[in-house]
């Protein structure tokens, strides 16, 4: 499956006339889930989309590492479908993770369904990563800046988080990442803040 959608990325990203978009950016610090994988260093990532039609989609990102090992760059490439319909939408699709360091390879599938400003959605792990929970609440009525609420459950432990993002014009925002040291339940939302700046193209 994984070979399949590496296949069709390299073939669909490289053809002209598909509606490609695109985004870049620095952050102080790469969160996944509640977990910092630039042990607390900052991360430089891009991302290119390509959109094949009918809902269909492939893309894929790049971005570095660091658990203090040999892995120092991580590669994702995913595809799926996804519909939108007045304030319902949906999206499925598989991701494989690659890393430099080989046996940290995994793939997930993932779906999920949002209705206005909350949407839901489950990853499965496969090898390496266990099931993964989430929910997201959009707060609307928070006009200067889009801000969402996050809850994740991964194989038990719990990630809280507040994304606050602010738009310096059509491509550019400024955003902050507040949340909870999801490895010690002793500790307040709050101990765990990044930054991160975003062009999209």
């Amino acid at each position: 499956m994984n070979k399949l959608l590496v296949l069709l990325a390299g073939v669909f990203l490289s053809i002209p006339g598909f509606a490609m978009t695109g985004s870049y950016g620095v952050s102080s610090d790469y969160m996944w889930r509640g977990v910092s994988q630039t042990d607390g260093n900052p991360s430089i990532w891009a991302c290119l989309d390509q959109n094949i039609g009918k809902g269909f989609y492939v893309g894929g990102c790049a971005m570095n590492v660091d658990f203090n090992d040999d892995a120092k760059v991580e590669t994702d490439l995913y595809g799926g479908y996804s519909v939108v319909k007045d304030k319902f939408n949906m999206n499925l699709g598989y991701a494989a993770y690659r890393y430099d360091d080989s046996a940290k390879n995994f793939e997930e599938k993932y779906v999920s369904v949002g209705y206005g400003p909350i949407k839901v959605g489950k990853f499965y792990g496969q090898d390496l990563a266990p099931d993964y929970e989430w929910v997201d609440l959009n707060l609307p009525f928070l006009n200067f800046a889009d801000v969402t609420l996050h809850y994740g459950d991964y194989d038990g432990v719990l990630d809280k988080s507040v994304n606050i993002e602010y738009s310096l014009s059509d491509s550019m925002s400024i955003g902050v990442l507040v949340q909870s040291d999801i490895r010690d339940s002793d500790v307040d939302l709050g101990d765990a803040v990044s930054l991160h700046f975003t062009t999209k193209f």
